[in-house]
């Protein structure tokens, strides 16, 4: 069966996994002239081999990077999540073993085989990004727009602070060049690869939205 290596959102990847599960399930065929067993039987079987094999889910949405492998423009991590060890899949980014590492939403995958590791993973999470989560930010914070670029759907912002700059990554919203803005929260990430922009960013905030002054 093919995979196709790619992060997919959580109802299609559930979906997809709830297929190959029955379609796991129905696949064993009785041969001719084999006695078959009572339906009982078959029934409490079938529901102890899906106890056994049923994936773990993780406790909380993050953890601490114990490993890491590069291939097919994915990074895989091997993260220990409270005492247990979860294999994630995410969009290219630099992570090193002993990081902490958080993330949001995520889609579950059993048996996914990477081609370009030529690795097989038992189960693994896909998640669409990761963030630093000693970094995120609570305050309400300010500045003036230094340079805006919109890509992909979402606007790419330098904006000036207290002699600094900083980028912002915001679902798009109209800015100009001398506007001050404000926005609070957000997970920052470092060097985040933009593929629609071809561009590293050493470090970037993603928020939910900016508010003009």
């Amino acid at each position: 069966m093919k995979l196709i290596e790619a992060i997919l959102p959580p109802s299609t990847a559930g979906l997809l996994v709830t297929a190959l599960l029955l379609s796991a399930g129905c696949s064993d065929s009785t041969s001719k002239g084999q006695a078959q067993s009572s339906p009982d039987k078959d029934a409490t079987t079938m529901a102890a081999v899906k106890a056994t094999n049923a994936p773990s889910k993780p406790k909380q949405n993050r953890g601490v990077v114990k490993a890491v492998k590069m291939g097919g423009g994915y990074t895989y991590a091997l993260v220990d999540i409270n005492g247990e060890d979860f294999w994630l899949a995410t969009a290219m980014v630099a992570l090193q073993p002993g990081q902490e590492i958080a993330w949001k939403d995520y889609a579950m995958m059993s048996s996914f085989k990477s081609k370009a590791l030529n690795q097989e993973f038992d189960q693994i999470l896909f998640v669409d990004r990761v963030i630093n989560p000693a970094a995120s930010v609570s305050a309400q914070r300010q500045g003036i727009v230094a340079e805006s670029m919109d890509s992909a759907g979402y606007s790419f912002i330098r904006v000036e602070e207290n002699g600094g700059s900083v980028w912002l990554a915001a679902p798009s919203v109209q800015v100009k060049v001398g506007q001050s803005i404000q926005w609070s929260g957000g997970g920052q990430m470092r060097n985040f690869n933009s593929r629609s922009l071809n561009r590293v960013f050493e470090e970037i905030i993603f928020v939910n939205k900016v508010n003009i002054s």
